[in-house]
């Protein structure tokens, strides 16, 4: 009870009208999987009379603004008066991320997968303050069996706990944030004249890594948060500029919502159709385009979700030309070639993700392509920067591997070296970063949507 309460009074800061929100939420999943559990004949029923309703209410709060809009562009097309009632696109934070764990709860509670439990511990579940504004997005079946806190607190919770939060700390405020100061003048849309191909790919490429350490730098803070209270929350990242092809992108990036795309959209559409060809590219494809409009209201998402969609589809086909002929064996050079243009189109991607309109998604991009020239029109300040974070980024597997190695040698509650003197020192370091670098009206890029 004690945590199910501050949970709420935590929720309550970022938006005390949108509390009952997410209670709508728990007591709708908790009638519907009630009614479940009561009516085995019409389960399937109720399980979707229950999605039906979450889906609405996520439609009606996140994407009744963006319908409106364009209706309202077509009205004007076609010669007609537009609706001048356009509404804002307010929505209670955190509703794409709880919406998708209920989603799945009605799924496993009628599969057998959870059993039923009661309304304060549904409230918990989809409350639990470190994951509820952006995820991991958590099933019913890994957190709530650790919302009754009955394991025994251990010393090194606290030591995972605050490796991860101080490093979230430092990936927020020092990488993203420093980043975030020329991307933002980059993709301004007053910006005039369009940027050279050395400057498109160097701003493409700059975001690409301020969305990473943004949104990695949530998850481990959500984590180690978690941790200290002895709960374990699911990975959401595993270095994912490392991916050799595109679908380890997906492998590697935003592994929860990942996994829920997989388990409870595509591989159900495709075992409906029995894997037909078609079926699957278009299911790619499709689902991608959806996996972008969960992340916002505007064209620009679905686009970026489309081209993920078909770079899966293309990957997807090199794969059934490749098994159709055992004797092609993909070489070193294929692999890097796949790696390159992995990364290539990631970061391309990432331009219509970021850019405030088409146009300017269509300028930048074309730059990248047909614009060739010196650059440098940044100043050398944002050149370097980028070029370090790269660097680390290809250190990372090395760096976390060293520490877990480490830690390993010095067993559960061993003394080593890192324990007893290089955790307070970067501990110490962090913490001095993220108040240097502080700025409070810098909020999580994932938080909006």
């Amino acid at each position: 009870m004690f945590v199910l309460v501050g949970s709420l009074a935590f929720y309550a800061t970022w938006g005390m009208i949108f509390v009952w929100v997410p209670l709508l939420v728990a007591g709708a999943v908790y009638v519907a999987g009630k009614q479940i559990m009561a009516d085995a004949g019409r389960s399937k029923l109720w399980m979707w009379t229950g999605i039906d309703f979450l889906l609405a209410l996520l439609v009606f709060f996140k994407y009744r603004g963006f319908f409106i809009a364009n209706l309202s562009f077509l009205r004007i097309s076609f010669g007609t008066q537009a609706n001048s009632l356009v509404m804002a696109i307010a929505f209670p934070v955190g509703i794409s991320f709880y919406t998708f764990e209920a989603i799945a709860y009605l799924l496993d509670l009628r599969q057998g997968r959870v059993k039923m439990p009661g309304f304060l511990e549904l409230c918990l579940f989809f409350f639990f303050w470190p994951n509820i504004l952006s995820g991991p997005i958590v099933r019913a079946r890994e957190l709530m069996p650790q919302l009754g806190f009955g394991k025994t607190f251990e010393p090194r919770f606290v030591f995972e706990g605050m490796d991860r939060l101080v490093w979230g700390l430092v990936q927020k405020n020092v990488v993203a944030n420093l980043l975030g100061i020329w991307v933002d003048k980059g993709f301004a849309p007053a910006r005039a004249g369009i940027p050279t191909t050395m400057d498109g790919w160097f701003l493409a490429i700059a975001f690409a890594l301020q969305i990473y350490f943004d949104f990695a730098g949530y998850t481990n803070i959500a984590m180690g948060t978690a941790r200290l209270l002895g709960v374990t929350l699911p990975e959401n990242f595993r270095q994912p500029y490392h991916a050799g092809t595109p679908a380890e992108f997906w492998a590697r990036w935003h592994m929860t919502l990942s996994r829920w795309i997989r388990d409870y959209l595509f591989f159900p559409i495709n075992a409906k159709w029995l894997g037909s060809p078609l079926v699957l590219y278009g299911s790619m494809i499709g689902v991608m385009a959806l996996v972008g409009l969960w992340h916002g209201t505007g064209w620009g998402f679905i686009v970026w979700g489309l081209l993920h969609g078909c770079y899966l589809v293309i990957y997807r086909a090199y794969e059934v030309w490749k098994k159709a002929r055992p004797a092609v064996e993909e070489s070193r050079l294929t692999r890097i070639i796949w790696r390159v243009l992995t990364l290539a189109g990631v970061a391309a991607a990432w331009v219509p993700f970021r850019a405030a309109t088409l146009g300017k998604a269509g300028a930048i991009l074309s730059s990248m392509f047909y614009r060739f020239g010196s650059g440098g029109e940044f100043g050398p300040g944002f050149y370097l920067l980028t070029v370090a974070v790269m660097f680390f980024c290809v250190l990372e597997p090395l760096v976390v591997g060293k520490l877990g190695e480490m830690d390993e040698r010095a067993g559960v509650n061993g003394v080593s070296l890192l324990r007893v003197l290089w955790r307070p020192v970067l501990y110490t370091l962090g913490l001095l970063l993220f108040l240097l670098f502080d700025e409070h009206n810098t909020q999580f890029i994932y938080s909006r949507f």
